[in-house]
């Protein structure tokens, strides 16, 4: 489905009883399949304008579409995966990867085969017995992942969700986003803080920047398709050609303004 954000601002209540704009005159037009990763510093939107398109935050000003459909609020067409896995401890890895498709009133061996179905797709095969606590962070948030594909929703909608992660696994997780992209092909709006990761995961990057938060630079990647046709693994990352796109995007960044 086709994600259209037409002149979006969102503003919330000011402690002095005026209003805080935080986005505004954002468009956007994101095609069925495109990996786009939103990237910019601290405080410039990137979350609000995630938030807005999940539906939980309603515009100021402007709209939001999917297809010939005005968004309203949630829906079943979106997933969601936050930077916390925000799991039920007290439910094992299946249950709770089916926790939504069992408020549905989707019966019990269905759910349950369609939870293993999304746990074997992040590399949790066999996993879904297993109790909150016994998982790493990196399963966890796989878990997460799993969740938010098993209602098969035409859009992903991903916040900072490797950023709690270390180092090694972060990099595993990413070679995971990229595949599961690559098998499902969804349409995936990725907020990072990490140059390195919008870099490699996105076919296209959209950098905010300003208070309230804009567009300043928006345009295809290809790195990520790049390692996948030469079999995953992040050794595109110290070419010299990444390295030259992520001193671009750091100053596009940190500047502010359009290269």
């Amino acid at each position: 489905m086709k994600l259209t954000i037409f002149r979006l601002g969102v503003s919330f209540p000011a402690p002095d009883g005026g209003q805080n704009k935080v986005l505004d005159d954002i468009g956007l037009s994101v095609a069925p399949g495109e990996f786009v990763a939103l990237l910019g510093a601290s405080g410039c939107g990137k979350s609000t304008l995630l938030n807005a398109v999940a539906g939980f935050h309603p515009p100021t000003s402007g709209e939001i579409w999917v297809d010939r459909r005005r968004i309203e609020g949630p829906g079943r067409d979106r997933g969601v995966v936050l930077q916390t896995d925000a799991l039920f401890p007290w439910l094992n890895a299946r249950r709770n990867v089916g926790f939504g498709l069992r408020l549905r009133g989707v019966g019990t061996a269905e759910r349950d085969a369609r939870a293993e179905e999304a746990l074997r797709l992040v590399g949790l095969e066999g996993k879904g017995d297993h109790a909150v606590w016994q998982l790493s962070g990196g399963q966890r948030q796989r878990v997460s992942l799993a969740r938010a594909l098993v209602a098969d929703p035409d859009i992903l909608l991903m916040d900072e969700p490797l950023g709690a992660l270390d180092a090694l696994t972060r990099e595993q997780m990413q070679d995971l986003v990229l595949g599961v992209w690559q098998r499902t092909r969804k349409t995936i709006l990725f907020v990072t803080h990490g140059l390195d990761e919008a870099l490699y995961l996105g076919t296209r990057i959209v950098v905010l920047a300003g208070r309230p938060g804009r567009i300043v630079l928006d345009e295809p990647a290809a790195f990520g398709r790049a390692a996948l046709a030469d079999g995953g693994g992040g050794r595109i990352k110290s070419t010299p050609e990444f390295a030259a796109a992520r001193e671009r995007l750091r100053e596009v960044i940190f500047t502010g303004a359009e290269p």
